[in-house]
């Protein structure tokens, strides 16, 4: 997937939604961020062990400051999802939950 796919995904989630407010008193156009790829970790327990998985994903939005949620996108671009710096000590963004639309996404943060 190139930058210019994401983008056109990005273009047709968004719509005419872009003036949407969340919650954090911020709009869907002002949380739009250039893509770029980033990773991020997702956690999940196996054998009552909790684990990590590192996952490439498309960064496409966050909140205004640096330690805020941020959106991302899966390389297949039916699922959108927020990362939190929330995790100590890990390097990346860890994966709070995928929400499946760009909109639901951003009104969940």
């Amino acid at each position: 997937m190139t930058i210019q796919d994401v983008n056109e995904i990005v273009r047709s989630q968004v719509a005419d939604k872009a003036s949407a407010t969340n919650d954090h008193r911020i709009s869907l156009g002002q949380a739009l961020v250039p893509p770029q790829r980033i990773s991020v970790f997702i956690q999940f327990v196996k054998d009552g062990i909790v684990r990590e998985q590192k996952e490439e994903v498309w960064l496409v939005g966050q909140e205004n400051s640096g330690d805020g949620y941020k959106i991302v996108m899966r390389d297949d671009g039916m699922q959108f999802g927020l990362v939190s710096n929330s995790a100590p000590g890990s390097r990346h963004p860890t994966l709070c939950g995928w929400y499946g639309s760009l909109v639901s996404t951003f009104l969940a943060m």
